[in-house]
């Protein structure tokens, strides 16, 4: 078929399928934000679980290195998932646009937030978690207002509300504020992603 001499429903049909293939883009990077929430969900009621053994145990010397731990294994999990993840879904994307560049490189900034973060707090002598929360609701939040896609702007913005509640609650019991916290900016709107008819 000639590019040059293409009839108006071709055109038309062309122009559907490529923006048919460019929703796909985003419903598939649903599975991301899946992936990302069962591992930080359970990796916090994990750590809640953890410390409160210890806690009970009256082991405190060995909180920190215990929960770090638990972070590490969750973390390395995840990031082996999403290497093979990332590469099915980059081989069965269709179309490519500056927007998917972007989205890209948005969490690739978000990530390094997170170790940056992570550093600085603990040689600050603070507790992660409200810094984390803000990280991430930044992102989830700048990345459901690009794909114009309300569910995932809320629940970004739940990352703020859940980032100024752990500063109000003893150590053990932030791990689960941050698990309600996953649920609601990652998974729930990662369901809603994966099963919407149209953004």
């Amino acid at each position: 078929m000639d590019k040059n001499n293409l009839t108006p429903e071709e055109s038309f049909n062309i122009i559907n399928k490529a923006i048919s293939n460019y929703k796909k883009n985003y419903k598939e990077s649903a599975k991301i934000f899946l992936l990302w929430g069962w591992i930080l969900s359970l990796a916090s009621f994990s750590n809640f679980i953890i410390l409160k053994i210890l806690h009970n145990k009256e082991a405190y010397e060995l909180m920190g290195l215990y929960s770090l731990g638990n972070w590490v294994v969750f973390g390395i999990i995840g990031f082996v998932i999403l290497f093979f993840m990332d590469r099915k879904i980059n081989k069965d994307k269709k179309v490519y646009s500056h927007l998917d560049s972007y989205i890209k490189k948005l969490w690739t900034v978000a990530a390094a937030s997170f170790f940056i973060a992570i550093i600085l707090c603990f040689k600050l002598g603070i507790a992660p978690p409200p810094i984390m929360l803000l990280i991430a609701g930044i992102a989830t939040t700048t990345s459901g207002l690009l794909i114009k896609f309300r569910p995932m702007i809320i629940g970004g913005m739940s990352f703020f509300i859940f980032s100024i509640a752990t500063t109000f609650v003893s150590n053990e019991y932030i791990a689960l504020i941050v698990g309600v916290a996953i649920i609601c900016g990652y998974l729930i709107p990662g369901y809603l992603l994966k099963y919407a008819k149209e953004l």
